[in-house]
């Protein structure tokens, strides 16, 4: 989208100053949207990460509790020690990391855009004072 919203059409710098309200307001809130979901991934991170927690260090291991998370038995004790390396190569955990990622850097370019976005009403005064200087005006 911002391939599209990015160009500035210098044969109308003042209709390019108004679309300025219209492209902040448009990723504020695409922003803001994936800056939630980034939470949301965040939080369900947690939860997960704790019940794996429990899973691997033996603690979920009645078939209630497998069947409720959908969870094989584990057949083998696991040192508490090793337990990281177990929540680190989670499938489960990193597909929500992996979902966080994408939000995240959805996020960040975001933010870019709306610092130059903030930047373009000097860009398009500059520009109209470069016309005025070319034209021979003051």
């Amino acid at each position: 989208m911002w391939a599209e919203d990015a160009p500035i059409d210098i044969t109308n710098l003042t209709q390019e100053t108004s679309r300025i309200p219209k492209l902040h307001a448009k990723y504020v809130s695409i922003l803001s949207r994936h800056k939630l979901i980034v939470f949301k991934l965040d939080g369900e991170y947690r939860e997960l990460k704790s019940i794996k927690w429990q899973y691997y260090n033996g603690d979920l291991n009645n078939p209630e509790d497998l069947a409720e998370y959908g969870f094989e038995p584990l057949l083998k004790t696991i040192l508490k020690q090793n337990i990281p390396i177990y929540l680190e190569s989670d499938k489960d955990l990193n597909k929500i990391l992996l979902k966080k990622a994408l939000h995240q850097e959805i996020v960040d370019y975001c933010t870019l855009i709306i610092r130059e976005l903030n930047n373009r009403t000097y860009q398009i005064g500059n520009m109209i004072k470069q016309e005025i200087f070319l034209s021979g005006g003051n």
